[in-house]
């Protein structure tokens, strides 16, 4: 009889944490019975998460969090571990840490994991800080998803170096070849357009406002040039506006979100994100699968994905003429797209697949399992 494994996760729509749960937890099905709590907001009910989960035979439990405080919403997720009875419990982002560890620890739970995500200017605040640093000592182990993480996290929470491990994201290579056409033709784009495209929340930190001033840039020296943004945000309506200030509304198209990111990839020619902070980057890592050149910020981790000059072109934070620049060299030149593509889909082979992700969080679960008291 399989172990069994809970992890717990405050979500808001299916996002890079969400995806890589998915991944993660199906493979790790295979040697434990997993069980994901997913937090979820009262209007947010994330029931295409849900279906994902169950399609992937992963077994789920909604719990409502009506507030950053909720003690019903802890009493709940303390049932839910008194039911499942679990050998461990692994959490994630700050809800899922702070819920997962109180809630477990109560239960007699141990050991506790934590995966950290990202490196949000938030966890500089003296209160979240002091907050994180308390359930980090109830942990007994963590999981940093790239070394820029792990390197945040042992300066900002004051982690011993020895408390956490770095999991690189895994994915895997779970994208058909698509036909191209289908999807530019639903979107109105035209065949000979060289597709310039994001896939990313619409929020600050992915920073959309450099790339539109970039392409505004780049369109004015190369007609045949798209911007396609899929993702979905509250800087939505902005987003649209500066388009329509910069005269190009028939030059860039907004999809939405989109559950077919391989659909998506299959239309793109060169793929930019230029966030101004990442944990990780699983879009870039999903662009590497389907061979895409990448563009992207010199910033935190995403330097350890994307190798300048060899994978891509990185550039340095909110500079749009450097942005521009990399955007038209990529455009004027479709072998180079081709050979910068072909290397991000080898190193996503050789360094961030998914077997190795699971391997690795395995093998570190066996390490803490047999450390238990």
């Amino acid at each position: 009889m399989k172990d069994r494994v809970v992890h717990i996760v405050k979500a808001t729509g299916i996002h890079g944490t969400e995806k890589h749960l998915l991944t993660l937890l199906s493979g790790l099905k295979e040697k434990y019975h997993v069980f994901l709590i997913v937090l979820t907001e009262p209007k947010t009910p994330l029931k295409e998460y849900f279906r994902q989960l169950a399609e992937n035979g992963i077994s789920a439990y909604r719990v409502i969090i009506r507030s950053d405080l909720d003690p019903v919403c802890a009493w709940k997720i303390f049932q839910v571990i008194r039911k499942v009875k679990p050998v461990l419990v692994h959490t994630h982002l700050i809800h899922g840490d702070l819920y997962g560890t109180l809630t477990a620890g109560a239960a007699g739970v141990k050991p506790i994991v934590s995966t950290k995500h990202n490196d949000d200017a938030f966890r500089k605040n003296r209160f979240i800080r002091a907050l994180n640093m308390a359930v980090n000592r109830r942990t007994s182990g963590m999981i940093a998803i790239s070394e820029w993480v792990r390197k945040f996290i042992t300066t900002v929470e004051d982690v011993p170096e020895n408390k956490i491990r770095t999991v690189y994201y895994g994915l895997k290579d779970i994208f058909p070849g698509s036909d191209t056409n289908i999807f530019r033709e639903a979107f109105g784009i035209s065949q000979d357009a060289i597709v310039v495209g994001i896939i990313a929340r619409l929020v600050v930190q992915k920073d959309h406002q450099t790339l539109i001033a970039a392409f505004a840039r780049a369109y004015r020296k190369n007609s045949k040039l798209l911007l396609l943004i899929t993702g979905d945000g509250k800087l939505k309506s902005d987003l649209k506006h500066q388009v329509k200030t910069a005269g190009l509304e028939k030059k860039v198209v907004f999809t939405g979100y989109r559950p077919d990111t391989e659909k998506v990839l299959s239309a793109i020619d060169i793929f930019v994100h230029p966030s101004r902070w990442e944990g990780f980057g699983l879009s870039i890592l999903e662009a590497m699968i389907m061979a895409k050149p990448v563009i992207a910020t010199n910033v935190s981790a995403i330097p350890e994905l994307v190798r300048g000059n060899e994978t891509g072109f990185l550039v340095p934070a909110g500079d749009t003429e450097a942005l521009a620049r990399s955007i038209l060299d990529l455009a004027e030149n479709a072998e180079l797209r081709k050979t910068l593509g072909h290397c991000g889909r080898e190193r996503w082979k050789n360094k961030f697949s998914a077997d190795k992700m699971i391997a690795e969080t395995e093998n570190y679960y066996k390490e803490l399992l047999l450390d238990r008291p």
